[in-house]
């Protein structure tokens, strides 16, 4: 039988870095349309644009590992769609990362 949870510390890796990467990705958005065309964040619009793209390579590696999760843990649905969504808002994704982990480690016991 395969481990229920196998893929647990890669998805706490990706959903750290995502977390992190979307808080700047907010900012980043944020802070282009709020300053001058002379600001770092409109001077460096080529590097933003290369960090969001990574983000969403990220965030679609993050889905993939919570489906895998999900199956292997026997999630029902709304548990799984819930941790998606939750993924998608800044600050609130280390929390639904750490829900999610204490629910794989209490399935384990």
């Amino acid at each position: 039988m395969k481990n229920p949870s196998g893929p647990l510390r890669a998805y706490q890796v990706i959903a750290t870095v995502v977390g992190i990467n979307l808080i700047f990705v907010f900012t980043a958005a944020f802070a282009q349309r709020a300053t001058d065309d002379t600001s770092w964040w409109n001077r460096n619009d080529s590097l933003i644009f290369t960090i969001d793209q990574v983000h969403g390579l990220l965030f679609m590696a993050l889905l993939v590992l919570i489906a895998v999760l999900a199956t292997r843990n026997g999630w029902r649905p709304g548990f799984t769609i819930s941790t998606m969504l939750l993924a998608t808002i800044p600050f609130v994704s280390f929390w639904a990362e750490r829900r999610t982990t204490r629910k794989v480690r209490g399935a384990q016991t």
